[in-house]
Protein backbone atom coordinates (compact mmCIF):
# COMPACT_ATOMS: atom_id res chain seq x y z
CA UNK A 1 0.00 0.00 0.00
CA UNK A 2 3.08 2.33 0.94
CA UNK A 3 4.28 1.71 -2.90
CA UNK A 4 1.15 2.20 -4.19
CA UNK A 5 0.75 5.55 -2.67
CA UNK A 6 4.00 6.85 -3.39
CA UNK A 7 3.27 5.79 -7.19
CA UNK A 8 0.55 7.90 -7.15
CA UNK A 9 1.75 11.02 -5.71
CA UNK A 10 4.95 10.63 -8.39
CA UNK A 11 2.28 10.01 -10.72
CA UNK A 12 0.51 13.71 -9.33
CA UNK A 13 3.67 15.57 -10.17
CA UNK A 14 4.45 14.06 -13.27
CA UNK A 15 1.48 15.41 -14.22
CA UNK A 16 1.54 18.79 -12.85
CA UNK A 17 5.38 18.80 -14.78
CA UNK A 18 3.14 17.96 -18.24
CA UNK A 19 1.56 21.23 -17.99
CA UNK A 20 4.85 22.78 -17.94
CA UNK A 21 7.08 23.55 -20.94
CA UNK A 22 10.50 25.14 -20.98
CA UNK A 23 12.61 26.46 -23.82
CA UNK A 24 16.25 28.49 -23.14
CA UNK A 25 17.88 30.09 -25.79
CA UNK A 26 21.45 30.87 -25.49
CA UNK A 27 24.12 32.42 -27.32
CA UNK A 28 27.59 32.22 -27.26
CA UNK A 29 30.66 34.58 -28.10
CA UNK A 30 34.26 33.58 -28.78
CA UNK A 31 34.63 36.35 -25.89
CA UNK A 32 32.97 34.39 -23.52
CA UNK A 33 30.38 36.56 -22.94
CA UNK A 34 26.43 35.84 -24.34
CA UNK A 35 22.87 36.06 -23.81
CA UNK A 36 20.30 33.39 -22.41
CA UNK A 37 16.90 33.89 -23.45
CA UNK A 38 14.07 31.74 -20.89
CA UNK A 39 10.54 31.00 -21.24
CA UNK A 40 8.62 28.79 -19.17
CA UNK A 41 5.15 28.23 -19.89
CA UNK A 42 2.52 26.67 -17.17
CA UNK A 43 -0.64 25.08 -18.29
CA UNK A 44 -4.52 25.38 -17.01
CA UNK A 45 -4.53 21.95 -15.29
CA UNK A 46 -1.27 23.14 -13.25
CA UNK A 47 -2.32 26.76 -12.55
CA UNK A 48 -6.01 25.01 -11.34
CA UNK A 49 -4.46 23.07 -8.87
CA UNK A 50 -2.12 25.71 -7.63
CA UNK A 51 -5.18 27.96 -7.37
CA UNK A 52 -6.81 24.76 -5.29
CA UNK A 53 -3.63 24.39 -2.96
CA UNK A 54 -3.42 28.54 -2.18
CA UNK A 55 -6.67 28.57 -1.07
CA UNK A 56 -6.34 25.58 1.30
CA UNK A 57 -3.21 26.66 3.18
CA UNK A 58 -4.23 30.66 2.89
CA UNK A 59 -1.89 31.32 0.97
CA UNK A 60 -2.37 35.42 -0.50
CA UNK A 61 0.19 34.80 -3.41
CA UNK A 62 -2.47 32.54 -4.74
CA UNK A 63 0.00 29.89 -5.62
CA UNK A 64 2.34 31.84 -8.05
CA UNK A 65 5.40 30.00 -8.76
CA UNK A 66 7.03 33.16 -10.69
CA UNK A 67 7.83 36.26 -8.22
CA UNK A 68 9.28 38.97 -10.32
CA UNK A 69 10.45 41.12 -7.32
CA UNK A 70 11.91 38.18 -5.76
CA UNK A 71 13.95 37.16 -9.51
CA UNK A 72 15.42 40.47 -10.11
CA UNK A 73 16.74 41.01 -6.09
CA UNK A 74 18.44 37.89 -7.19
CA UNK A 75 20.15 38.71 -9.86
CA UNK A 76 21.10 42.61 -8.72
CA UNK A 77 23.31 40.83 -5.82
CA UNK A 78 25.53 39.67 -8.87
CA UNK A 79 28.05 41.23 -10.87
CA UNK A 80 28.42 38.82 -13.05
CA UNK A 81 25.49 38.25 -14.19
CA UNK A 82 22.94 41.17 -15.84
CA UNK A 83 19.38 40.67 -16.03
CA UNK A 84 18.21 42.34 -19.02
CA UNK A 85 14.49 41.58 -19.10
CA UNK A 86 11.93 39.81 -17.20
CA UNK A 87 8.37 39.59 -17.84
CA UNK A 88 5.09 37.92 -16.17
CA UNK A 89 2.50 39.02 -17.33
CA UNK A 90 0.06 36.24 -16.35
CA UNK A 91 0.30 33.50 -13.53
CA UNK A 92 1.44 31.28 -16.15
CA UNK A 93 4.06 32.59 -18.19
CA UNK A 94 8.02 33.32 -17.25
CA UNK A 95 10.18 35.38 -20.18
CA UNK A 96 13.64 36.49 -19.07
CA UNK A 97 16.60 37.66 -20.79
CA UNK A 98 20.03 37.18 -18.71
CA UNK A 99 23.38 38.80 -20.08
CA UNK A 100 27.01 37.18 -18.86
CA UNK A 101 30.47 38.68 -19.64
CA UNK A 102 32.44 35.86 -19.13
CA UNK A 103 30.62 32.21 -19.09
CA UNK A 104 34.17 31.07 -17.30
CA UNK A 105 33.32 33.51 -14.55
CA UNK A 106 29.57 32.55 -14.56
CA UNK A 107 29.98 29.18 -14.09
CA UNK A 108 32.89 29.34 -11.59
CA UNK A 109 30.05 31.29 -9.47
CA UNK A 110 27.83 28.53 -9.42
CA UNK A 111 29.34 26.33 -7.02
CA UNK A 112 27.12 23.51 -6.24
CA UNK A 113 26.20 22.84 -10.10
CA UNK A 114 30.22 22.25 -10.32
CA UNK A 115 30.62 20.37 -6.93
CA UNK A 116 27.38 18.49 -8.33
CA UNK A 117 28.74 17.40 -11.61
CA UNK A 118 26.30 18.76 -12.93
CA UNK A 119 27.73 21.75 -15.21
CA UNK A 120 30.98 21.66 -16.39
CA UNK A 121 32.97 24.56 -17.61
CA UNK A 122 36.39 24.41 -18.81
CA UNK A 123 38.85 25.70 -21.27
CA UNK A 124 40.69 22.65 -23.45
CA UNK A 125 43.01 22.25 -26.62
CA UNK A 126 40.52 22.84 -28.64
CA UNK A 127 38.71 26.27 -27.18
CA UNK A 128 36.18 25.94 -24.42
CA UNK A 129 33.75 22.84 -23.30
CA UNK A 130 30.83 23.29 -21.56
CA UNK A 131 29.25 19.81 -20.23
CA UNK A 132 26.04 19.02 -18.69
CA UNK A 133 25.27 15.68 -16.50
CA UNK A 134 22.46 14.88 -14.45
CA UNK A 135 21.46 11.39 -12.92
CA UNK A 136 19.74 10.51 -9.63
CA UNK A 137 22.53 11.65 -7.18
CA UNK A 138 22.06 15.17 -7.86
CA UNK A 139 19.09 15.84 -9.25
CA UNK A 140 18.39 17.63 -6.01
CA UNK A 141 20.98 20.76 -7.16
CA UNK A 142 19.42 20.99 -10.29
CA UNK A 143 17.58 23.81 -8.51
CA UNK A 144 20.23 25.90 -8.61
CA UNK A 145 19.82 25.53 -12.48
CA UNK A 146 16.12 26.35 -12.66
CA UNK A 147 15.53 27.79 -9.58
CA UNK A 148 11.97 27.82 -9.82
CA UNK A 149 11.74 24.30 -8.41
CA UNK A 150 12.79 25.03 -5.05
CA UNK A 151 8.92 25.29 -4.59
CA UNK A 152 7.83 22.58 -2.61
CA UNK A 153 4.96 21.64 -4.92
CA UNK A 154 7.87 20.23 -6.73
CA UNK A 155 9.52 18.05 -4.46
CA UNK A 156 7.76 14.92 -5.57
CA UNK A 157 9.68 14.82 -8.55
CA UNK A 158 13.14 13.66 -7.39
CA UNK A 159 14.22 10.40 -8.68
CA UNK A 160 15.54 8.60 -5.80
CA UNK A 161 18.64 6.95 -5.18
CA UNK A 162 18.10 2.95 -5.40
CA UNK A 163 15.15 3.34 -7.10
CA UNK A 164 13.65 0.11 -9.49
CA UNK A 165 10.67 1.66 -11.17
CA UNK A 166 11.36 0.66 -14.96
CA UNK A 167 10.08 2.71 -17.63
CA UNK A 168 6.85 0.45 -18.88
CA UNK A 169 6.01 0.45 -14.86
CA UNK A 170 6.05 4.22 -14.56
CA UNK A 171 3.93 4.83 -17.77
CA UNK A 172 1.62 2.34 -16.49
CA UNK A 173 1.36 4.39 -13.50
CA UNK A 174 0.62 7.46 -15.59
CA UNK A 175 -1.86 5.74 -17.57
CA UNK A 176 -3.84 4.27 -14.26
CA UNK A 177 -3.47 7.97 -12.82
CA UNK A 178 -4.27 10.23 -16.00
CA UNK A 179 -5.25 8.01 -18.95
CA UNK A 180 -4.11 6.82 -21.95
CA UNK A 181 -3.72 10.57 -23.09
CA UNK A 182 -1.24 11.09 -19.87
CA UNK A 183 1.19 8.90 -20.84
CA UNK A 184 1.17 9.73 -24.67
CA UNK A 185 2.02 13.73 -22.97
CA UNK A 186 4.25 12.76 -21.25
CA UNK A 187 6.52 10.73 -24.05
CA UNK A 188 6.37 13.85 -26.06
CA UNK A 189 7.12 16.70 -23.22
CA UNK A 190 10.75 17.84 -23.56
CA UNK A 191 13.16 20.18 -22.51
CA UNK A 192 14.62 22.08 -25.12
CA UNK A 193 18.07 24.49 -25.09
CA UNK A 194 19.51 26.20 -27.94
CA UNK A 195 22.93 26.87 -27.98
CA UNK A 196 24.34 29.39 -30.75
CA UNK A 197 28.01 29.71 -31.13
CA UNK A 198 29.27 33.22 -32.47
CA UNK A 199 32.21 31.34 -33.98
CA UNK A 200 33.36 27.87 -34.65
CA UNK A 201 31.42 24.50 -33.28
CA UNK A 202 33.78 22.28 -32.88
CA UNK A 203 32.02 19.44 -31.68
CA UNK A 204 29.16 18.24 -29.62
CA UNK A 205 27.34 15.47 -27.90
CA UNK A 206 23.11 14.50 -27.52
CA UNK A 207 22.19 17.24 -29.42
CA UNK A 208 21.28 18.14 -33.48
CA UNK A 209 23.11 20.82 -35.27
CA UNK A 210 22.07 23.28 -37.69
CA UNK A 211 24.91 25.69 -38.81
CA UNK A 212 26.28 26.93 -35.10
CA UNK A 213 23.67 25.76 -33.01
CA UNK A 214 22.93 22.78 -31.68
CA UNK A 215 19.67 21.82 -29.90
CA UNK A 216 19.16 19.50 -27.02
CA UNK A 217 16.02 18.48 -26.49
CA UNK A 218 16.08 16.33 -23.17
CA UNK A 219 12.44 14.06 -23.17
CA UNK A 220 10.81 14.27 -19.57
CA UNK A 221 10.18 10.94 -18.77
CA UNK A 222 14.06 10.06 -19.02
CA UNK A 223 14.96 13.23 -16.12
CA UNK A 224 11.81 11.70 -13.91
CA UNK A 225 13.24 8.34 -14.54
CA UNK A 226 16.62 8.63 -14.79
CA UNK A 227 17.26 4.83 -15.46
CA UNK A 228 20.16 6.41 -17.06
CA UNK A 229 22.17 9.46 -16.80
CA UNK A 230 21.76 12.68 -19.57
CA UNK A 231 24.41 13.98 -20.53
CA UNK A 232 24.99 16.68 -22.97
CA UNK A 233 28.51 18.45 -23.90
CA UNK A 234 29.48 21.04 -26.42
CA UNK A 235 33.17 22.27 -27.58
CA UNK A 236 33.78 25.49 -29.67
CA UNK A 237 36.36 28.63 -30.17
Amino acid sequence: MRRFACALLLALAAALLLGCSIRQDVTVQTTGSGTVAMRIQLEKVFMDYLQDLAELTGDAGGGRIFKVDEIRKSFAERDDLELRRINSPTPDLLEMEIAFRSIETAFAREEKLQEAGIVAFAKVPEGYSIRFHLDRSNFGDIQEFLPFLKNPLFEGLAPQEGDVTTEAEYLEMIELALGEEGSEMLKASTIETRVAVKGTLVSQQGGSVSGNTVTFRIPLLRVLLLDKPVDYSIVFR
